[in-house]
């Protein structure tokens, strides 16, 4: 029979190991959150821009700026699922897929539903290295 003092042990153990378990799942960069530039391309006519995503929480947030056509816009609409991230502009729709330094894919108009663009954007932020 187990005593008191080993239980409350037992207790501590389990409470520590799952404080520490956390501890060392946030320290894990987000992968989608930061600052990316690249290229919009809509049949050979490309356009340089910028993208900036911020997390608070698991709630995601950002701006767009064309190069071309300053200032910024707010995002309408960002999602962030997995690797996959959406977002919305006033009249496009963007779905890509972070992979490492490297967030692509496609546009499509989001009046007619038709594709518009693909777009290739690079991570241009720095990231600290973690020390595990």
């Amino acid at each position: 029979m187990k005593t008191i003092a080993e239980s409350k042990m037992i207790w501590f153990l389990l409470a520590l190991t799952t404080a520490c378990a956390a501890g060392l799942k946030s320290s894990k960069p987000d992968p989608v959150a930061g600052h990316w530039s690249g290229t919009i391309d809509r049949d050979g006519w490309e356009r340089q821009l910028l993208l900036n995503i911020a997390t608070d929480h698991g709630s995601y947030a950002g701006s767009w700026m064309s190069m071309e056509s300053q200032p910024g816009m707010t995002i309408d609409r960002l999602a962030v699922e997995g690797d996959d991230v959406r977002f919305q502009l006033k009249n496009l729709a963007f779905a890509g897929r972070v992979d490492g330094g490297r967030l692509t894919g496609s546009v499509t108009d989001s009046v007619s539903g038709a594709p518009s663009a693909q777009f290739t954007l690079m991570r241009i932020d720095p990231r600290p290295d973690v020390v595990p």
